[in-house]
């Protein structure tokens, strides 16, 4: 497969702007026929939090996502500010939406978790040696989310991907990256 781009983008514009969200419009050309293609940047990309326990029980939060009309677990997401590093953000939001703090965060790298309709990139860490912060946990705007904490075993975690309570493709495709890389410490 070629990484070549067969599309000549021939201009950009944005058509929905909100503080979280872009809305964009490309025209371009390829194979001589004029192709209108949108998708969706999102302004917060961001790390994804792995939390594990000592016993290798993971934390998830379980929020309502609107789009689906649902309440559903999954891991930790945090959006990076401007000129903030990933691992930064990934502190920040281990604190903010667990109210926990890590001794080591393991980077496993990065991946899009819809390329074809999202611009936005993800980058999971696996977060040990984890301890208790006493106080209100709140993001740095002052926002209080709504979400409920849970630590389960990776059974646990399947019996919920199954019963379709675990849905999203950042805590899927991070659960994989998990998974390939403690059976590559073993």
């Amino acid at each position: 497969m070629s990484s070549k781009n067969p599309w000549d983008v021939r201009s950009t514009r944005i058509i929905h702007n909100t503080p979280w969200i872009q809305l964009i419009e490309d025209t371009c050309v390829s194979h001589g026929k004029n192709i209108v293609y949108t998708y969706t940047r999102r302004i917060d990309e961001g790390p994804l939090i792995i939390p594990e326990n000592e016993n290798k029980s993971l934390w998830l939060v379980q929020l309502y996502r609107h789009p689906i009309r649902r309440v559903v677990w999954q891991f930790p997401v945090e959006g990076k500010y401007i000129g903030e590093s990933w691992r930064d953000a990934a502190e920040r939001g281990l604190k903010e939406e667990l109210g926990l703090v890590a001794k080591e965060y393991i980077d496993l790298g990065e991946f899009f978790p819809d390329p074809g309709g999202l611009d936005q990139k993800y980058r999971p860490y696996i977060a040990r040696g984890l301890s208790e912060v006493t106080g209100v946990h709140t993001s740095e705007n002052g926002e209080v989310e709504d979400i409920q904490k849970g630590k389960f075993s990776r059974k646990e975690i399947e019996n919920l991907i199954v019963k379709g309570e675990i849905c999203d493709n950042w805590t899927l495709s991070a659960l994989f990256l998990y998974d390939r890389y403690i059976q590559s410490q073993a």
